[in-house]
């Protein structure tokens, strides 16, 4: 079809030329200069013009052509390099879960003298490298990746990984702000860095990098980690000065509670600030609205604690009871309601509620745990024994908790978890425990207003 359009184009100017050499037969002089004087028709002149033009954009069309060509020829040469590294890698892998380190590491080698300029040989080296703890080759590796690949930001992520597992934390640091030079928005780095901060206790350094990434990332988790962290300073920062910062400390509390009413730390610590100021009702109505708005069983532990203190143990013992008359089948209260007898040393009253709690089915080692105890307090020591027995093995405390971010075991419950560096995680552990808002628990600490503050 192109070829018809070409041989139609060529007579339509064939014509246009014989029709306008029909009608202006007269010839014109072209001066080239120094005497040189070009003499036809104007459609000659006119023909001349067009096929010079038509010259020009054949070469033209040439060169952009062969320069497609050659593009092509280095992309496929790229991508047959590529898969041969790629190849390469995983064998490295394969023998690698293999146990074969060795040849492992001849792979790997070889993609590398293969293309030096390639990133992935070198990071997978390194991590060979680090797997069996081999941390100066490794970095030697990532040294090597720096001369011949040039400071790429995976080449340094990886530094920044390794120099933080062998605890040297002052290059780690260096390697992510290197990162973080040439690309201020890589959030890996940003993490790291971040989690670095906090693990050294550096809050406002910590705060600095968690604000520039809660506006890009807008997710809740970010958001609790930028209450955490404002958390934590205010936290230090009572904790050096003490009681002249207490006003300040507790407004600076109730405005993390007006962005999260469910943020379980600052509860707990404007409990203990009204503790230590005398305040005991006041420290109690923040107990009972954290655990209205959460549910949490800590702030029923610092309930028991506060009005044990105050020699008031009927205030608790009235609370949990209220508690079970709304919600009779929840085994958690339950449970702490046992528990909290046998601390009063009610051991009927415990021994009843952990009874019933074993026939409707709870079997954890915790309420052997318990029974066993109640038993001891009652001189029924072969008992005891076999309830001791049933709870074996058992490292758990009586109330187990959990990270509900990354499942890690807890002795007992904080506001920060060290393994994933998140806040308002901690939380019972066994799935028997259901945690449920009571309504009426809720009402019960209300204001007389109906509003929500403290």
């Amino acid at each position: 079809m192109k070829y018809r359009i070409f041989f139609l184009l060529i007579v339509v100017v064939l014509i246009s030329y014989l029709y306008l050499s029909y009608l202006n037969p007269e010839k014109v002089k072209f001066s080239f200069g120094g005497g040189w004087v070009f003499e036809a028709t104007v459609a000659t002149h006119m023909m001349i013009g067009f096929l010079l033009g038509l010259f020009v954009s054949v070469i033209a069309g040439l060169f952009f052509d062969l320069k497609r060509a050659i593009q092509r020829w280095k992309a496929s040469r790229e991508n047959r390099k590529r898969q041969e590294i790629e190849n390469l890698i995983e064998k490295a892998k394969y023998y690698d879960s293999k146990g074969e380190r060795g040849k492992a590491i001849e792979f790997v080698n070889k993609a590398i003298r293969r293309a030096p300029t390639e990133e992935e040989p070198y990071i997978f080296l390194a991590t060979l490298y680090s797997s069996s703890k081999e941390f100066e080759k490794a970095l030697e590796t990532l040294n090597l990746a720096e001369i011949n690949v040039g400071k790429r930001e995976k080449v340094l992520e990886k530094k920044a990984s390794l120099n933080l597992e062998r605890k040297d934390l002052g290059k780690a640091e260096s390697d992510l702000k290197e990162i973080l030079r040439i690309n201020e928005l890589n959030f890996n780095a940003l993490f790291m860095l971040r989690n670095l901060y906090i693990s050294q206790g550096r809050w406002d350094e910590a705060l600095g990098l968690q604000k520039k990434i809660v506006k890009h990332i807008k997710s809740p988790e970010e958001q609790r980690n930028l209450l955490g962290i404002k958390f934590e300073k205010l936290k230090e920062f009572y904790e050096k000065n003490g009681a002249q910062t207490q006003e300040t400390v507790i407004k600076e509390l109730k405005d993390i509670l007006s962005e999260d009413k469910r943020f379980i730390p600052a509860y707990i610590l404007l409990g203990k600030i009204y503790e230590k100021m005398g305040k005991l009702n006041d420290a109690g109505r923040v107990y009972g609205r954290g655990y209205s708005k959460t549910g949490h069983v800590i702030f029923l532990k610092k309930m028991e604690d506060l009005y044990i203190g105050r020699r008031e143990p009927g205030v608790i013992l009235k609370i949990y009871r209220r508690i079970l008359e709304v919600s009779p089948k929840d085994k958690l209260i339950s449970f702490l309601y046992a528990i909290l007898c046998l601390r009063l040393e009610m051991i009927s009253e415990a021994m009843d509620t952990l009874n019933q709690l074993q026939y409707e089915g709870l079997n954890i080692p915790a309420l052997y745990r318990a029974m066993a105890e109640a038993y001891v307090h009652r001189g029924e020591l072969r008992k005891a024994v076999d309830n001791f027995i049933k709870a074996c093995p058992s490292g758990e405390s009586l109330i187990p908790f959990v990270c509900t971010n990354c499942h890690t075991s807890k002795k007992e419950w904080s506001a920060f978890c060290d393994t994933c560096y998140s806040w308002n995680t901690i939380n019972i552990k066994k799935d028997e425990f259901t945690l449920e808002e009571s309504q009426e628990f809720k009402r019960l600490y209300a204001e007389e207003e109906g509003g929500d503050t403290i």
